[in-house]
C-alpha cells in the first residue's frame, strides 16, 4: 500500500477510535439511555454520517465501547499480575490496584451495561460473548498469577475470582454507601487473608471439602 493509500486508512481508524472513546466518556457521564448517538458524534467531533459509516447501529457502537473497556481493564490487570508474579510488586499492592479499578470508571461503565442487559434481551445476547472473553482472559491471568506448586490452576482461579467479586461487590455499595473507612477495613482484612489462601493453611482448609477432593482425585 502506498503512503497516499495509508493516510485515509489511518484517518478512518483514528475516527473510529475517537468514536469509541467518546461513547465510553458519554455513557460514563450521562448513563446508557441518555448517551445518544448525536451527543457521541459531537463529543468525538465527527459528523453523524461519519458515525453511521463506522457504526450503523447504536448497538454496534455500544458493543465496541464495552470491548474496549474490557480490553483496557484486562491489559492493566495482566501487567500488574505479572509484576506480582515476578516479585516486583507485593501481593498487597495487587489488592490496592484492584480496588480503584472495580470501584471507579471501569467498574461503573461495566455495571451500566450489565444493568441494561438484564431487561434488554438483544443487548444481553450481544454482550455475553464479550464478557465471556473477558472472564476467560482473567482466568488465564489467574493461572499464571499463582505458582502451580502453591495452588493448582482451579484453586488459583477461585481465589482470584473471589478477590475480584469482593471488590466488585464493594464497588456496588459505594453508590449508596460513601464510607471510605468501611471499605478500608475490608481491604486491609483481605490483604491479610489473601496470602494465606494462596500459599498458606487458609487455602488448604478452603479446598479440603469433598467437592475439591473429588476434583483432584
Amino acid at each position: 500500500m502506498t503512503q497516499t493509500g495509508r493516510q485515509p486508512q489511518a484517518r478512518s481508524l483514528a475516527t473510529r477510535e475517537r468514536l469509541v472513546r467518546a461513547t465510553i466518556d458519554e455513557i460514563y457521564a450521562v448513563g446508557y439511555h441518555a448517551a445518544t448517538t448525536q451527543a457521541i458524534a459531537e463529543r468525538a467531533q465527527v459528523s453523524r454520517g461519519a458515525l453511521l459509516h463506522h457504526f450503523p447501529t447504536r448497538a454496534d457502537l455500544v458493543l465496541a465501547a464495552l470491548e474496549t473497556v474490557l480490553a483496557d481493564g484486562t491489559a492493566e490487570i495482566k501487567a500488574v499480575s505479572q509484576d506480582v508474579r515476578s516479585g516486583a510488586l507485593p501481593l498487597a499492592d495487587f489488592v490496592e490496584f484492584l480496588w480503584p479499578l472495580f470501584s471507579g470508571r471501569f467498574f461503573h461503565l461495566s455495571m451500566e451495561l450489565i444493568n441494561e442487559s438484564r431487561t434488554d434481551a438483544e443487548l444481553r445476547q450481544c454482550l455475553i460473548p464479550v464478557v465471556q472473553r473477558f472472564h476467560g482472559a482473567l482466568d488465564g491471568i489467574w493461572v499464571e498469577f499463582c505458582d502451580s506448586d502453591a495452588r493448582p490452576p482451579r484453586e488459583a482461579r477461585i481465589i482470584l475470582n473471589l478477590t475480584v467479586n469482593l471488590m466488585r461487590g464493594m464497588g456496588v455499595q459505594t453508590v449508596l454507601r460513601p464510607d471510605p473507612d468501611y471499605y478500608r477495613d475490608l481491604i486491609e482484612t483481605w490483604k491479610a487473608v489473601l496470602p494465606l489462601l494462596i500459599a498458606g493453611p487458609a487455602g488448604d482448609a478452603a479446598f479440603a471439602g469433598a467437592r475439591f477432593r473429588e476434583a483432584g482425585a
